[in-house]
């Protein structure tokens, strides 16, 4: 069985498929946690970004999809490295708001993991493997030709790397 524990924020990068969009992860993060992955765009509560709930068989990561889109993919991946982290194997189960989460029966909830809820070492950790994957997702993506499903963002991409071009 994959462990999450053993492995560090680099060996943890390296395992993962290339992608071009945070997305595409979700089933190598099912495959690692035994679940299915399901991305649910729920508005949040001003002061939570996202929430991950898992269940027996399924993870729920939510996201607030008033925001950027790359803000959302960077939600995802906050909540997935807390996944690859195995965060979620060690949390008791959380009280759930039956207003926050309206598509998961709280009786069916293992465990509840919402931003706001850990301490500052694990969400550190959480925040720089988020930060590493994007990174490396962005970096691919500007590597290849995909659109990233959001204009105004593949519009400054491109001036950007024009910009970059001509200076080199």
């Amino acid at each position: 069985m994959w462990s999450a524990r053993r492995r560090s924020q680099p060996d943890l990068l390296a395992e993962l498929p290339h992608v071009t969009n945070i997305r595409d992860l979700c089933g190598e993060v099912s495959r690692r946690t035994g679940r299915t992955v399901i991305l649910e765009p729920r508005e949040q509560a001003p002061s939570v970004c996202g929430a991950c709930a898992v269940t027996e068989s399924a993870v729920h990561v939510f996201y607030d999809p008033r925001t950027s889109r790359f803000h959302q993919d960077h939600i995802i991946a906050h909540e997935f490295s807390h996944l690859l982290l195995g965060h979620h194997e060690t949390r008791p189960v959380a009280a759930l708001s039956p207003a926050f989460i309206t598509s998961v029966d709280p009786a069916t909830v293992q465990m509840m993991l919402g931003r706001t809820k850990y301490d500052e070492a694990e969400e550190r950790e959480t925040e720089s493997l988020a930060s590493l994957l994007q990174r490396q997702i962005i970096d691919r993506w500007l590597r290849s030709d995909e659109a990233s499903g959001d204009p105004v963002q593949d519009r400054v991409t491109h001036t950007l790397l024009r910009r970059r071009e001509a200076q080199q």
